[in-house]
């Protein structure tokens, strides 16, 4: 697939493989510094940062099935989005939804079409899996990425913290009904 966003050249979509891990990690550090810290780095986020986001760690996601869409012009990493089925989602009412663990855009491409591009392709995804939809967490004071995916279709059903260091940082708990379950909603 293909998509036309502002830029020159056409933006590829593509899975993931070993070889992309470098720039995964990079661009992900990116987004979290970029979107976590905007107060300044404390030692306990560049930890996370580097735990988080280190070749390892996407090699082991990899390894656990997680699926990662890259959207690229050319050789350039521009974003992706990282979907898992979970066994467990915070709110037990998910069973049976897939999960977008991670949507990351590159801060230059963000309000282009990119993020909303790449989150239709995760929506497909969970479409051709059988899931019932698909959910998300998404930092309660990114108001940004909260009012993105409430005007994608996305619903608040709940609360999930993410815990780094005995600090714990409130998430929302969004949700989209797709697929059958969509139609009798």
């Amino acid at each position: 697939m293909t998509a036309s966003v502002t830029g020159p050249g056409p933006i590829e979509f593509r899975a993931a493989g070993p070889a992309d891990l470098p720039q995964l990690c990079v661009l992900a550090t990116h987004v979290f510094v970029d979107t976590y810290c905007a107060g300044g780095l404390r030692p306990d986020q560049a930890r996370e940062a580097l735990a988080a986001y280190s070749v390892a760690a996407f090699g082991q996601r990899l390894a656990e099935r997680h699926r990662f869409t890259l959207a690229l012009r050319g050789e350039h990493l521009l974003g992706f989005a990282d979907t898992v089925a979970t066994p467990a989602p915070p709110v037990p009412a998910l069973a049976g939804a897939l999960e977008l663990a991670r949507l990351y855009v590159d801060p230059a491409m963000q309000r282009q079409g990119l993020g909303l591009a790449l989150l239709r392709l995760a929506e497909e995804e969970a479409i051709r899996g059988g899931h019932a939809g698909l959910w998300l967490t998404a930092w309660a004071e990114n108001t940004r990425a909260l009012a993105f995916y409430a005007a994608a279709g996305y619903a608040d059903v709940g609360r999930s913290d993410y815990v780094f260091e005995d600090r714990a940082y409130e998430n929302r708990v969004m949700f989209r009904a797709l697929g059958a379950r969509a139609a009798s909603a």
